[in-house]
């Protein structure tokens, strides 16, 4: 793995470090880099093989904007450290999209999700972030 895939790896892992997701469950995030895989490879089927999911789980792809939506917008009635924890993840977005192309959400399963994002490094690897929701 080239310098700037490290470098990559630990700037994620510094911005999402004490982020969770939150869904009816609370999930941290993990980063994550699949060297020899790209973009034009990964169809559902080896998605789900790289994830270690049966074939015929659902998967859902997301924009990554309309995936961080609610997380990313201060409200009027949040307090101060719900509207820090939205800087957070306003910082991760500008992370991931500063350093990733292609960026997509994959929501896998359906009431127990992995989620992923993932995107293309610099030196065509995919890397990105994974965490897991629940969803009844």
């Amino acid at each position: 793995m080239k310098n700037d895939s490290l470098e990559l790896l630990d700037q994620l892992k510094e911005v999402s470090k004490d982020l969770l997701w939150v869904s009816e469950s609370e999930a941290p995030f993990e980063v994550f880099v699949w060297e020899n895989t790209t973009l034009e490879g990964l169809d559902h089927r080896m998605l789900l093989e790289r994830v270690d999911r049966s074939e015929n789980t659902t998967i859902v792809a997301q924009d990554l904007d309309t995936f961080f939506e609610q997380a990313t917008q201060i409200q009027d009635w949040q307090n101060e450290s719900e509207q820090t924890i939205v800087s957070q993840y306003q910082q991760l977005v500008d992370t991931l999209k500063q350093h990733l192309s292609d960026l997509q959400v994959y929501r896998i399963g359906e009431t127990n999700l992995d989620l992923y994002i993932i995107g293309k490094t610099a030196d065509g690897h995919l890397a990105g972030l994974a965490t897991k929701a629940v969803e009844t």
